[in-house]
C-alpha cells in the first residue's frame, strides 16, 4: 500500500494521503525504518521505533486524520525548521482534503 500523495517525511515518520473507494482520500501514517546509531564506544547500536520496528502504513479515521493535518499546517506555518520535510503537492492535496471535510474554511490562506 503506497500513498497517492506524500505530505510529510522527516526521517522518523511519514504522512501520506491514500485514495480509497471512489478516490475518497484518507490520511495515513507510518514510522520509518530505524537507523543504527554509533554508541560512545564507537560500535553501531541497533535502534527501534515506537512501534517496535514496524514500518507499515496505517490509515486514520477522518477525525484523527483531520487533527494530524491541522497540526501539520500549524508546524509548516510556524516555520519551526520543518518546512524542508513537506512535499508541496502533497501538502496542497491535504489542505484541499481538509477543506472538503469542512475541517478548514476555504477562505483561510495556507
Amino acid at each position: 500500500m503506497e500513498p497517492k500523495y506524500t505530505v510529510y517525511q522527516d526521517g522518523t515518520i511519514a504522512v501520506g494521503l491514500f485514495a480509497g473507494e471512489k478516490d475518497i482520500l484518507r490520511l495515513g501514517l507510518r514510522w520509518l525504518r530505524p537507523e543504527p546509531l554509533r554508541g560512545k564506544d564507537g560500535q553501531l547500536q541497533q535502534t527501534t521505533n515506537v512501534m517496535g520496528g514496524e514500518t507499515q502504513w496505517f490509515l486514520l479515521p477522518d477525525s484523527f486524520g483531520a487533527a494530524v493535518g491541522r497540526r501539520l499546517i500549524e508546524q509548516r506555518v510556524a516555520d519551526c525548521g520543518l518546512t524542508q520535510f513537506f512535499d508541496e503537492a502533497g501538502f496542497r492535496a491535504m489542505v484541499s482534503w481538509l477543506i472538503h471535510l469542512e475541517e478548514l474554511s476555504d477562505a483561510m490562506c495556507y
